[in-house]
């Protein structure tokens, strides 16, 4: 009966079952037919300003005076920051550097990590950075390191997300 018994559940076990499913997608390929196209220089300094800093590039007048001597210099924050990125042929990894000088700079109040919770925290910076909710798979990965790595904090989540081809396209 055993013998039987164990035939059985062998023969169960090894039956050849397939399932055949429709073809499904999750969404469009890269937003459909179009092609993601970079930000030019402009766009994306513009719009890091408004992200990170809540105001536009500044313009103003860099003063030395020797004597009775005036030097006027006019400085403009997007001319100078776009040329130099107009001036590479890969601009991405300036574009990353004037992220983290933006993030570290007197203007930008970060909060610690101890301080937020980071599925919140990382859900509010889609919103307001991409405009969206993160996907399962983007919270989970977010919150992941976030979780396993003490270096990855509010910083880490901003620059990874204004460094996404997603924020550098438009």
């Amino acid at each position: 009966m055993k013998r039987l018994l164990i035939l059985v559940a062998l023969a169960t076990a090894c039956a050849d079952t397939t399932y055949d499913y429709d073809p499904a997608t999750a969404g469009d390929v890269e937003g459909g037919d179009r092609a993601p196209r970079m930000k030019t220089s402009s766009q994306f300094l513009r719009g890091l300003y408004a992200d990170l800093l809540g105001r536009t590039p500044e313009s103003y007048e860099f003063v030395i005076t020797a004597g009775p001597n005036t030097l006027r210099l006019p400085l403009d924050e997007e001319m100078l920051l776009s040329g130099v990125l107009e001036g590479l042929g890969d601009s991405l990894p300036m574009r990353n550097l004037i992220v983290k000088g933006l993030l570290h700079s007197a203007e930008v109040t970060i909060p610690a990590k101890a301080e937020v919770d980071a599925e919140e925290y990382i859900t509010e910076q889609f919103r307001r950075l991409l405009g969206r909710e993160p996907n399962a798979y983007e919270l989970g990965a977010f919150v992941d390191e976030w979780e396993k790595d003490p270096a990855v904090g509010p910083r880490t989540i901003i620059r990874a997300i204004t460094g996404s081809r997603e924020y550098q396209s438009q």
